[in-house]
């Protein structure tokens, strides 16, 4: 089976391999920079690890804003689903619809998420409670794989509609719109996130020195 299909009729497994191809090539570009990081990938994660983490919340805060104003633009100002395309997607359209903006933001969150994980896993328990990271590997790492998964299969339908209707693969089975349920994966998914980022936070305010020190001997350990 071809990964990149030309026609714009490739239908569902067409779109499903090109978000996989995209997603891929964002793992791959992460495993290189860990693997040929001049101080070795541990090094590499700590560097980024809080400057990354603080990115993550507030471009997925925004995400989950935008998913707040579709809400608003459904039951308030009465705008059928399929048209309440946030405030970004009505500029970043494509083929008349913001599933391919989500796309593109719930997998650049998925692949920060796992770039997270184990940095975060070294800060457990002493700065971050195993609770809170539970929180996160449920909440936020596991709920957005599948997440991307259902944006995966939407895509591909809206490549083989030309656009909407556009449905997962959830909102199928539980009868609820697709605006429903992606505010919630999206709220459930930022709160995993937001938990333990406080913990981190807090760590880092009371004594900056030890939330390092934790995680450099974790990462040797």
């Amino acid at each position: 089976m071809m990964l990149l299909h030309l026609r714009p009729t490739f239908g569902l497994m067409g779109g499903v391999d090109l978000a996989v191809l995209a997603l891929g090539a964002g793992a791959f570009a992460l495993a290189l920079a860990l693997i040929y990081s001049p101080n070795g990938p541990a090094s590499l994660l700590k560097t980024i690890f809080y400057p990354l983490f603080v990115a993550v919340v507030f471009v997925q805060g925004i995400h989950v804003v935008e998913h707040v104003v579709q809400l608003v633009q459904v039951y308030a100002f009465g705008i059928p689903d399929d048209e309440a395309l946030g405030l970004l997607g009505y500029v970043l359209a494509i083929q008349g619809t913001e599933e391919w903006l989500h796309l593109v933001f719930n997998s650049v969150y998925l692949l920060s998420l796992y770039a997270l994980a184990l940095p975060l896993l070294w800060l457990t328990p002493r700065t971050v409670p195993a609770w809170a990271f539970g929180a996160f590997a449920l909440a936020a790492l596991g709920l957005e794989t599948w997440h991307v998964v259902e944006h995966m299969v939407i895509v591909s339908n809206v490549i083989r509609n030309g656009g909407c209707p556009c449905p997962g693969i959830s909102d199928r089975v539980l009868g609820v719109t697709d605006t429903q349920l992606h505010f919630v994966y999206n709220a459930v998914a930022y709160a995993g996130t937001v938990i333990p980022f406080w913990y981190v936070v807090r760590g880092r305010r009371r004594d900056p020195a030890s939330a390092n020190s934790s995680m450099a001997a974790a990462s040797l350990a």
